[in-house]
């Protein structure tokens, strides 16, 4: 339905010049009616997790002069000592 406000013409292909379609068509089918097996043991994701880039604790540090609570005392240091190359330049 929604295909016939365009004016489209389908062109067929023989079969040598098509060579996917020719390959598929050529496989021999051996499952002898057994259906295939959908369920997989890991198909459901139980974690997302996603990673910010390294420089981010360090512009929102020179943004905003505050560090993260979730850093431990060492990765602070690091990134109080890694901002300090750094200035924020804003336009």
């Amino acid at each position: 339905m929604l295909l016939q406000e365009f004016n489209i013409t389908i062109l067929d292909r023989p079969r040598k010049q098509n060579i996917v379609a020719d390959f598929l068509s050529r496989i021999q089918n051996d499952n002898n009616g057994v259906p295939l097996e959908d369920n997989f043991p890991d198909e459901y994701l139980f974690v997302v997790s996603i990673k910010s880039p390294y420089f981010s604790d360090i512009a929102n540090y020179l943004d905003t002069g505050k560090l993260p609570p979730y850093l431990s005392p060492q990765e602070k240091n690091k990134v109080i000592q890694t901002s300090a190359t750094y200035s924020l330049i804003n336009e």
